[in-house]
C-alpha cells in the first residue's frame, strides 16, 4: 500500500509540481479516504520526506554500481572519474522529477529530513572515489589556478572554513585543495546535468 501511495504521488509531482502535493489529492487518486492515508504518512511533508529519500535511494544506489562497475573493470583514474558522472546523467533523465525533487526548486514552507545527508554523502563519496584513491597513491596533481603556474591552488582560510564539513567529514586524509576541486566538480555536474534536464539547454546546446 505504501508503494502505491508513493506511485500515485510521483505521478502527481510528475504532473503538478512538487507544491500541489496533497494527501487529499493522493487519496482521491487512490479512491481512498483521507483519513485512510494517515496510518501510512502523518501528513504532505512526511509524503514528500518519502519520495525524497526514495529516490536519494535510487540515486545513490546507481551512483555506487557505477563505481563499483568503474573499479572492478580498472582503467585510468580519469576513465574512473567519469563513471559516477555519466550514470548520474542517465539516471537524472529516466527520472527527471525525482531530480527536480532533489536538486529542483524548494517547496515553500518544506524542509527535507536530515536523512538525505547520508545519502547525499554516499553519491559524492562514489563520484570522487577515484580522487581518493588516485591522490592516496599519490598520481593526484590538483593542478594550478590558470594563472600562476603553480602546482597547487592556495586555499584561503575563508575557503578552507568553508569547506571543513566536507573536509573533516567525509574526506579527512584529503589535502583541502582536492577536496576544493571536487565540490567544484560535483557543483558543475549538478549544474551542468539540471540544465539538461530542465529544458534550459533547448536550441541553445545541441549535444549535451
Amino acid at each position: 500500500m505504501t508503494a502505491e501511495i508513493l506511485a500515485v504521488a510521483r505521478e502527481q509531482v510528475g504532473k503538478a509540481g512538487a507544491a500541489a502535493l496533497s494527501l487529499r489529492s493522493v487519496a482521491r487518486d487512490l479512491e481512498m479516504a483521507p483519513s485512510a492515508l494517515y496510518r501510512y504518512f502523518n501528513g504532505r511533508d512526511a509524503l514528500l520526506s518519502a519520495l525524497i529519500l526514495t529516490a536519494y535511494q535510487s540515486l545513490a544506489d546507481a551512483a555506487e554500481r557505477a563505481a563499483d562497475t568503474a573499479a572492478r573493470a580498472g582503467g585510468r583514474d580519469v576513465e574512473r572519474f567519469l563513471a559516477v558522472p555519466h550514470a548520474l546523467r542517465q539516471w537524472a533523465l529516466r527520472h527527471s522529477h525525482e531530480w527536480g525533487l532533489i536538486f529542483g526548486t524548494p517547496v515553500p514552507g518544506y524542509e527535507a529530513p536530515g536523512d538525505t545527508n547520508e545519502l547525499y554523502a554516499r553519491v559524492a563519496a562514489a563520484m570522487v572515489r577515484p580522487v581518493v584513491e588516485a591522490s592516496a597513491a599519490g598520481r593526484l596533481r590538483p593542478g594550478s589556478s590558470g594563472s600562476s603556474g603553480d602546482d597547487e591552488r592556495v586555499v584561503s582560510e575563508a575557503l578552507r572554513a568553508a569547506v571543513a564539513p566536507v573536509s573533516d567529514e567525509l574526506f579527512p586524509e584529503v589535502p583541502v585543495v582536492t577536496v576544493v576541486l571536487a565540490v567544484e566538480a560535483w557543483t558543475t555536474l549538478v549544474g551542468i546535468i539540471s540544465l539538461e534536464v530542465f529544458g534550459h539547454w533547448r536550441n541553445t546546446i545541441l549535444d549535451p
